[in-house]
Parts: C-alpha cells; sequence; structure tokens
C-alpha cells in the first residue's frame, strides 16, 4: 500500500527562489532549453524530429535526464522532448504549492512556449502516468496516445481513514478534511538515492542525478506548516477523484487513443490492467527482472512500446501484440 509521505509531501514545497538561485552554480549549464512561462522557466532536452512528438513526464522526484536511455532511441524517428518539473533539474521554483492541476499547466504552458508541435505522446513514469493521464482530461485534443511505465494509479494511492488504509479517491472531501493535520509536519533527512538501478545510466549522468537529488533534499525545510500539507492534499485528492470518475465514462479521452501498461514483475498488476482496459486499442505488458524504473533497467521495452503507441496513433491502427 502506498501511502502520502511527509517527505512527497515536503518536496511540492523546496523551491524558495534564493534557494534555486544558489543551487544553480553547483551543477554547471542546463544540457537542454530554459522555456519562460511566464516569469519563471522550465528545462526541456527536445531533440530528433517526426510526428507524432513524443513527451517525457518522469516519476515524482525525478528528471529529465532519467529518460537518457530511452530518448535518444525515440529520437532516431521521432521529435521527442523530456523536462524537469517546476523546482527540479533546471527548472525554477514556483512560488506556489506544486498541485497536479498546476503541473499538467506548466507543461502545456511549456510546451506551446517552445514551439513544440501537438498532438503528442505522453510517455508517464510513476506518478508522471498520474500526469500524463490528468493532461489528456485537460488537454483531450493534444494527446493521440499514451505510454504509461509502471504508473501510479487512483486505485493505487492510499492514506488513513479511521484506523483503516483506503484510496484516496474514494474519499469525500469533508473525509479527507479529517485526515489533514492541524500542526506543521516534521520531515526527517534522507539520502539520495544511489546504485542500482540509477548507476545504469552513464556515469556522468549518474554522478549528476545524485547532486540533483542532493540538492532537492537539502531544500526541503525541516518543518513544513499545516496549511501547506493541507493544500498539497487537497490537490492531490481532486486530482485522482477526477481519474477516478473518469474511468466510468465510457467516451473518456484514454477510451479514443492507443495505450501501452508496463508493469515491473512484482508490480501492481490489478490496477494496471484496469487502467489498460479504458482503452480498447491497448496492450498491458508485465516486464520479469525489472526494477520500478523500466527506463533505466528495460529501456528497449519502453521505446518499444513507445514505437508502437506512435505507429498506431499515426496511422490509425491496432496495436500489434508483443510478448
Amino acid at each position: 500500500m502506498k501511502r502520502l509521505t511527509a517527505l512527497a509531501i515536503a518536496a511540492t514545497v523546496a523551491s524558495a527562489p534564493v534557494l534555486a538561485q544558489q543551487q544553480q552554480g553547483s551543477i554547471g549549464s542546463a544540457p537542454g532549453r530554459l522555456v519562460d512561462i511566464g516569469g519563471r522557466k522550465l528545462h526541456f532536452i527536445c531533440s530528433g524530429s517526426g510526428t507524432p512528438t513524443v513527451v517525457l513526464e518522469a516519476g515524482a522526484g525525478a528528471f529529465a535526464i532519467d529518460w537518457s536511455l530511452v530518448q535518444p532511441a525515440v529520437a532516431q524517428s521521432h521529435r521527442v522532448c523530456s523536462y524537469d518539473r517546476a523546482g527540479a533539474g533546471w527548472s525554477d521554483p514556483r512560488d506556489a504549492v506544486d498541485t497536479p492541476a498546476r503541473i499538467i499547466r506548466d507543461l502545456h504552458s511549456g510546451l506551446a512556449a517552445a514551439g513544440e508541435k501537438t498532438p503528442v505522446v505522453l510517455v508517464g513514469h510513476s506518478m508522471g502516468g498520474v500526469y500524463a493521464r490528468l493532461y489528456q482530461l485537460e488537454y483531450p485534443g493534444d494527446v493521440v496516445g499514451l505510454v504509461l511505465v509502471d504508473p501510479s494509479s487512483e486505485d493505487g494511492l492510499f492514506t488513513l481513514y479511521q484506523g483503516k488504509g483506503v484510496a484516496i479517491a474514494s474519499l469525500s472531501s469533508e473525509q479527507l478534511q479529517t485526515t489533514m493535520p492541524t500542526a506543521p509536519v516534521n520531515v526527517a533527512r534522507r539520502s539520495p538515492q544511489t546504485g542500482s538501478p540509477f548507476n545504469l545510466l552513464p556515469p556522468v549522468l549518474y554522478e549528476l542525478r545524485v547532486q540533483l537529488e542532493q540538492r532537492v533534499i537539502e531544500a526541503i525545510p525541516l518543518s513544513v506548516p499545516a496549511e501547506v500539507v493541507r493544500e498539497f492534499q487537497a490537490g492531490e485528492h481532486a486530482a485522482l477523484s477526477r481519474l477516478l470518475q473518469s474511468q466510468k465514462q465510457a467516451d473518456a479521452p484514454i477510451a479514443r487513443v492507443p495505450v501501452v501498461v508496463l508493469t515491473r514483475g512484482d508490480g501492481n498488476r490489478t490496477a494496471h490492467a484496469i487502467l489498460a482496459k479504458l482503452s480498447p486499442n491497448s496492450r498491458h505488458t508485465i516486464v520479469p527482472g525489472a526494477a520500478h524504473e523500466i527506463q533505466l533497467t528495460h529501456p528497449r521495452v519502453v521505446i518499444q512500446a513507445i514505437e508502437d503507441v506512435a505507429a498506431a496513433a499515426r496511422e490509425r491502427k491496432p496495436l500489434p501484440p508483443r510478448p
């Protein structure tokens, strides 16, 4: 059961502008392009050519460079963009809580400001899968396909309610209020993630990733005000509830596009099977031996899924079966 942790909450508010200025000088220049979205900039790494454009959405606490084993191969036949969300990597922080609604608006603004063409195939890893599906709900005409890489889902994110673990999306707003803190939330420090599977990145990028994560950790306050946590939880609940409601709609945007869902060998097969069934043109693939970061441990599987979805969208044909 995956719960909303204090660290995940605090990471959304690790965005003081003065801290961001201090961090910029320690990691060198951005490998991609800094795109102005109205007073702050998002970092995009775009390469290749060909349609539809592929957009890579990283998981929570992850970075554009986490797609480095996938993006070059996809760029051989498509325009493909990875990016850092606000306050991550080389992107400027926002001066508000990082809710899912704000995240997808940032991506929409960033793609437009960068001049990247729509429609796109959205590829979302972990919590990025939630953001990708929300983006499609908000901008259905902009998305022609989805690849969900070991995605989080509204059926698999839980909190404690009356002493029991329940899906966050299943709670009413009033019920959610009873689970929210009334005092500041203390956050324990941790170390950056090292070793497998991140050491599958090229050595220079692996070392850079450790630095990027260390910066995020150091920027997280030791105590987060209750009102900030409450805003974060309310935003998360609104997003997950919206996705849950969309499962019941026969004409939901996801039903009109090809979808591939990839699940690590010991992953949440039931929830992922439900996601795949939301589209009649879909495929659910179990990847034996894969870590949660399938794009690092089994990049060829992710690349193939992207190529299949892009071809199915472009040629308006069924997805091919794969082992």
